[in-house]
C-alpha cells in the first residue's frame, strides 16, 4: 500500500466515524442562512448532539458490536484425526516505547490460537499480517518455533484470506491431505473473514474459531447512557466494522476471484 493510498483510506476512516460524520454535519449546518432558518437549525443542531452524545454510550458500542457477532456461527470442532492449521488474522499493532507490541485485539486472538493448539496436537500456527513477526516474537517459545509460520504480506483483511490461500497451497500443494485451518480473529470481525476465507479458500475446511466476546450484557442502567470516550470507541469500532462488512460483502459477490 503506498503512502497515498495509506492516506486516503485514513482520512475516509475518519470522516465516516461517528465523530467525523458529526462534525461534517455541523459543518454543513453552518451554512444554512441564520435569517432564513434559525429555528430549523437550532432544532436540527440539538438532535444531532443528541445523536451523537448516544453513539458515545456504552449501550450504543456494545449493542452494535452484538449485532456483528450474531452475524458469527457457533465455534466447532473440527473433525478428529486430521492435520490443522491454525490460521490467526494480525489486530494491528502499538508503540510501546521505542518498540512495537501486538496490539490487545492481536494479543487476544494469540491467546485463542494457543488454546486451539493445547487441543489440536501437532496442528502449525500460521500467523498473517505484516504484524506477524512481533506476533510470533510475542509468543516467544510456545507453540515451538518450528510450529509457527508466517505470512508477512498482507495489509487487510481481504489480504490475510487471499496471501494465506497462497501460503496453504504452496506447504500443501495436494488436495487431498489438506489440513482444517482454524481461523482465529475477534467474533465481530469474523462474519467478514468467513466471507473472504469463502472466496479465497473453497478448497480447504475453514472451522470458525473466534475469540472471546467483547461484549457482556449491558443492563438498562443509567450510567451505561453517559458519553464516555470508550463509548465512542466501542461504537467507532462496530461502526467502523459495519462499513466494511458492506463493502466487502458486494465485492467479494461481484469481484472476479484472483487466485
Amino acid at each position: 500500500m503506498s503512502q497515498w493510498s495509506f492516506f486516503q483510506s485514513t482520512l475516509i476512516i475518519a470522516l465516516l466515524s461517528p465523530l467525523g460524520l458529526f462534525l461534517a454535519a455541523s459543518f454543513f449546518l453552518l451554512l444554512i442562512p441564520a435569517t432564513e432558518g434559525r429555528a430549523k437549525r437550532r432544532v436540527l443542531w440539538g438532535l444531532l448532539t443528541l445523536l451523537f452524545a448516544f453513539s458515545c454510550t456504552d449501550f450504543c458500542g456494545k449493542k452494535m458490536l452484538a449485532f456483528l457477532e450474531a452475524l458469527t456461527p457457533e465455534a466447532k470442532e473440527g473433525s478428529g484425526g486430521r492435520s490443522a492449521v491454525v490460521l490467526v488474522l494480525g489486530g494491528g499493532a502499538v508503540a510501546e516505547g521505542q518498540t512495537y507490541q501486538p496490539s490487545v485485539s492481536s494479543q487476544r486472538r494469540l491467546r485463542t490460537a494457543r488454546e486451539i493448539l493445547s487441543r489440536c496436537g501437532d496442528a502449525k500456527l500460521l500467523l498473517s499480517g505484516i504484524e506477524s513477526p512481533l506476533m510470533a516474537r510475542w509468543l516467544r517459545d510456545s507453540p515451538p518455533r518450528e510450529k509457527v509460520l508466517l505470512e508477512t504480506r498482507s495489509l487487510n483483511t481481504e489480504g490475510n484470506l487471499r496471501e494465506s490461500a497462497i501460503f496453504l497451497r504452496r506447504l500443501y500443494p495436494d488436495e487431498r491431505p489438506r489440513p482444517q485451518v482454524f481461523l482465529v480473529t475477534d467474533r465481530f470481525h469474523m462474519a467478514r473473514a468467513l466471507r473472504w476465507a469463502k472466496k479465497f479458500m473453497p478448497d480447504f475446511e475453514v472451522v470458525p474459531s473466534p475469540a472471546p466476546s467483547l461484549v457482556r450484557n449491558v443492563p438498562w442502567r443509567p450510567v451505561n447512557f453517559v458519553p464516555t470516550c470508550r463509548g465512542l470507541e466501542l461504537t467507532s469500532m462496530a461502526w467502523r466494522e459495519t462499513l466494511a462488512l458492506l463493502r466487502d460483502w458486494f465485492r467479494s459477490r461481484y469481484e472476479k476471484q484472483d487466485q
